[in-house]
Parts: C-alpha cells; sequence; structure tokens
C-alpha cells in the first residue's frame, strides 16, 4: 500500500480542493489504484485556530471533497489539543501505517504532473526488491540555496534561488522534461511534503521525536537519521525520479479562519531538541 498523507488547517482548504482534484487526475496513470489510499487530517485544535462561522462550512466541504476522491481515503477531523500540527499527523500516518507500506507525505500546495504516482508506483515495486529502506524524490525547481541543487532539475540550475517564488506552476507541471529515469543519489535531501516517497519501516524504525510538536525538523532529522543508518551499513538509499519536476504555489490561497496569533514558534522549540534526539537515535542502533 502506498498511503498519500494530507494534514491542513482551515485557511488551507482552497488548496487541499485543488490538490485532491489532481490527485484524482493521476488515476489513468496507474496500475492498481487498491494500492493507494489517502490519509487525511483536518485540524481544529481550538488553542491554534480562531473558530467562526465559517468552521461548520469548511467541515461540509472538507469531506465532500474526500467524497469526491477517486481514491480510498481515511479521514480525521481533530480538536485534540495535543494535536498541534503536521507532525503529529505525520507520527499518526506512520502508527497507521504496516509492513510493507510506502508513505508520501503531502503538502497542500504542491503542484505535480498527472504520471507521478505511477512513477512512485513503479519505483516502489523496483526499489521494494532492491533495498531494505528507501526515499524517492522528484525533482524541483531552484530552491533556497544551493544545498538543494542534488535535487534541481538541469534546466532550473542556472535560475536564481529567489526563482521558486515566481514559478508558474500550471505550465510546470504540463511540461514534458523528458523520459522520467530512477537515480540513486549519494546523499539524502528532501523537503517534508514534497512529494517524496519513503519505505513506511524506515519511517517506524526513526519516527518524528514527540519533541518536535507541531510543525519542526522532521525531514532534517529523518535525513540525518539516514546518514547515522548508512553510516553503521545499514541499507537506506535515497533515489531521484529525474525529469519528474514538482514545485509549491508561489502565493498559496488562504482561508478563514486563521492561526491564533499567539501560538508558539513550534519550529523554534523543535530545532532546541534537534541534536538531542539525533544522538538518542544514534545510541538506539
Amino acid at each position: 500500500m502506498i498511503i498519500i498523507s494530507i494534514h491542513i488547517f482551515p485557511q488551507e482548504l482552497t488548496e487541499y480542493i485543488r490538490l485532491m482534484e489532481s490527485l484524482n487526475d493521476t488515476v489513468n496513470h496507474i496500475k492498481n489504484i487498491n494500492q493507494f489510499k489517502i490519509l487525511t487530517t483536518l485540524n481544529l485544535n481550538e488553542t491554534l485556530i480562531k473558530h467562526d462561522d465559517s468552521v461548520s462550512g469548511i467541515i461540509n466541504s472538507f469531506r465532500t471533497t474526500n467524497q469526491n476522491s477517486k481514491f480510498g481515503y481515511d479521514e480525521l477531523i481533530t480538536y485534540d489539543e495535543n494535536f498541534l500540527g503536521v507532525n503529529e499527523h505525520r507520527n499518526h500516518t506512520i502508527d497507521m501505517s504496516a509492513t510493507g507500506d510506502s508513505i508520501i507525505f503531502l503538502d497542500s500546495d504542491m503542484h505535480f504532473n498527472a504520471d507521478i504516482l505511477a512513477h512512485h508506483e513503479n519505483a516502489v515495486s523496483v526499489l521494494s526488491c532492491k533495498h531494505d529502506h528507501y526515499i524517492i524524490t522528484p525533482n524541483t525547481v531552484r530552491l533556497w540555496d544551493s544545498t538543494w541543487d542534488c535535487l534541481v532539475h538541469d534546466t532550473f540550475k542556472s535560475k536564481s534561488h529567489t526563482f521558486y517564488k515566481t514559478i508558474d506552476c500550471d505550465k510546470l507541471k504540463t511540461h514534458n522534461f523528458g523520459n522520467v529515469k530512477l537515480i540513486p543519489l549519494n546523499t539524502f535531501k528532501w523537503g517534508g511534503g514534497w512529494f517524496n516517497c519513503i519505505d513506511a519501516n524506515l519511517l517506524k524504525k526513526i519516527k518524528i521525536p514527540k519533541s518536535f510538536r507541531g510543525y519542526g525538523p522532521d525531514d532534517t532529522f529523518i535525513m540525518q537519521c539516514c546518514k547515522i543508518m548508512k553510516s553503521k551499513n545499514y541499507d537506506v538509499q535515497q533515489y531521484l525520479l529525474k525529469n519528474m519536476v514538482v514545485c509549491e504555489s508561489p502565493s498559496p490561497i488562504k482561508n478563514e479562519p486563521k492561526l491564533r496569533r499567539d501560538i508558539p514558534n513550534f519550529r523554534d522549540e523543535s530545532n532546541k531538541h534537534f541534536h538531542l534526539e539525533v544522538n538518542k537515535f544514534s545510541k538506539k542502533l
């Protein structure tokens, strides 16, 4: 099973509807729709969200969007005060996954070609027989700094590091960049919800630390743990889906109600625990 894991707050509803319509466009390209399942959460934690009269409409739209999905799905609408963000949802997905599953963490503002799930489907079929643990990552446009260049498609490597702010996502996702190939990488690098497909057993082994509450460096943490595992001769390998390019909306559409202004800076709080959690993981191996 390939689980597509999506977490949204109410203000992300419009992007979520577009995302789910884009996922429906992938169906005619895949071999077996029963090998896919969407696990989706609408987070209504009242310590984070300003509730008003629009919330009931958002819930109805969320449910209707899911009902229109061509994929099987499990939906969660949560008011849990301990469910602070995407990290809790991703750990929930990891817990719900089975041995042999793969997990795609997907942000609501992502844009992608309709062929992408078919290529993930084929890649999982190949790599699950070849490696104990694997990560499959698409190409990107030029991003924040040169550390991301290992993922950047050749077309965009001469662009500035601010190019992603002006990208035409609709044009990009329909452009043919060439035959898609699986290319092994000599490093570990990816963005958390950028349509990466990760072996569920690897995620079960690493997990996202509970100290990373809400939102934080879950992708960087998992990358660092993969490096440690590889240094200790674990069979873990990242592959690039070369010529399959994804991007995020330069200006995502935000709905009401908005996040409260007095919520903690979850990333800063998580960063305080980063090195301790990496050391704890390393000692467990």
